[in-house]
C-alpha cells in the first residue's frame, strides 16, 4: 500500500543522471545494471532492494524500471529520515479493502499529513475550470436495447437463409402481439435469452456497427422491421430507451472538480516538500532532479 506521492514522484519524466567513480552520466530516467551504489545521508539503498522495487513499476525497459525504483526508494528514505527526526511513532491505517499499512508506509503518510499543507479550492476556481471545459463534464449518450439471435444451425448459405426465415417469422409474430421476451427466452442463441433478450445499458461503440446503426434508426419501443445480420447470425432488435448526451450543470460536478483540484494541489505541494528534503540531504549515486513542476 505504497503512498501515492512516491508513485507519482517516481514517475515524473524529469532528467536525472547517475554518476560515480568511472561512471559518466547515463540517459535520463534509466539505471543500468552496473550503476553506482545509492546512498542517502550515508544510508545505502541496496541494489537488491532496487531490483525488487523495480517489479512494482511499469516501464518500457529494465533500466527504466530500475531508475523509477531507485527514485522511489530515495524519496521513501528521505521521508523516513524526516519521520525519525520528528520522533514519529507509526500508526498504520487500513484501506477500503482492509489492507493495513506497514510501519514504513504509515510513517511516510504521517510525515506528509503533518508537514504538507492541504489547500482547499474555492468555488471560483472550480467554476473557472468548469467554464473552461464544460463540454468535458457531460453525461454520455446512453441507450438500452434487446435482441433475439437466430444463429445458423450449420455451415453454408442454406443455414443462413433458414435462420433469416426464423428471424422474420419472429418479427411478424411479435408485431402481432406476442411477447418479445418470451420469443427471446425460447429461441435466442445468445446468453441474454435468460434476461428476455435485454442487452442492458449501452454506449456508442458497445455493439457491432451494423447492429448499432440499425438500433439508432429506431424510436424507443420500436422493433426493427428486418433482421440484422452480424457474424453471429440474424438479430431481431428492439430499442428500449435512448437518451442523448448532455452537459451536466456546474452544481452536479462541483464536488468532483473540487476533489480533483484538491488532489492536484496536494500532490504539487508534497512534491515540493520532497524536493526541499532532497536539497538538504546528501544523495550519492543518483541525481534526484524533480524539476520545476515540484
Amino acid at each position: 500500500m505504497k503512498h501515492t506521492l512516491i508513485q507519482t514522484a517516481q514517475n515524473e519524466p524529469q532528467a536525472e543522471a547517475f554518476s560515480g567513480c568511472s561512471h559518466g552520466p547515463v540517459p535520463a530516467a534509466r539505471r543500468p545494471a552496473n550503476a553506482p551504489p545509492v546512498f542517502v545521508n550515508g544510508i545505502a539503498i541496496p541494489e537488491t532492494a532496487i531490483a525488487q522495487e523495480a517489479q512494482n513499476h511499469d516501464a518500457a525497459s529494465g533500466p527504466e524500471a530500475r531508475a523509477a525504483a531507485a527514485r522511489a526508494l530515495v524519496i521513501r528514505e528521505l521521508l523516513l529520515l524526516r519521520a525519525r527526526a520528528l520522533a514519529l511513532e507509526p500508526t498504520p491505517a487500513r484501506d477500503a479493502q482492509g489492507r493495513e499499512e506497514t510501519d514504513e508506509e504509515a510513517l511516510v503518510r504521517q510525515v506528509l499529513e503533518l508537514e504538507v499543507a492541504s489547500v482547499e479550492p474555492s468555488d471560483v476556481e472550480c467554476r473557472r475550470v468548469y467554464e473552461g471545459a464544460a463540454s468535458q463534464f457531460a453525461a454520455p449518450e446512453l441507450y438500452e436495447a434487446s435482441h433475439i439471435l437466430f444463429a445458423p444451425e450449420h455451415e453454408g448459405e442454406a443455414a443462413w437463409v433458414a435462420a433469416y426465415e426464423r428471424a422474420a417469422a419472429a418479427i411478424k409474430a411479435i408485431g402481432a402481439g406476442e411477447p418479445f421476451a418470451e420469443w427471446a427466452r425460447a429461441c435466442s442463441a445468445c446468453p441474454t435469452a435468460e434476461q428476455g433478450g435485454s442487452l442492458g445499458q449501452l454506449q456508442r461503440g458497445d455493439l457491432a456497427d451494423d447492429l448499432e446503426r440499425a438500433l439508432m434508426d429506431l424510436s424507443p419501443g420500436q422493433i426493427g422491421a428486418k433482421p440484422v445480420r452480424t457474424r453471429h447470425g440474424w438479430h431481431v432488435i428492439r430499442l428500449d430507451q435512448h437518451s442523448a448526451a448532455k452537459e451536466l450543470p456546474f452544481e452536479v460536478v462541483k464536488a468532483f472538480i473540487k476533489g480533483s483540484l484538491r488532489t492536484r494541489a496536494w500532490a504539487a505541494s508534497s512534491a515540493r516538500y520532497v524536493a526541499a528534503l532532497a536539497a538538504s540531504a546528501q544523495i550519492e549515486g543518483l541525481s534526484l532532479s524533480l524539476g520545476s513542476k515540484v
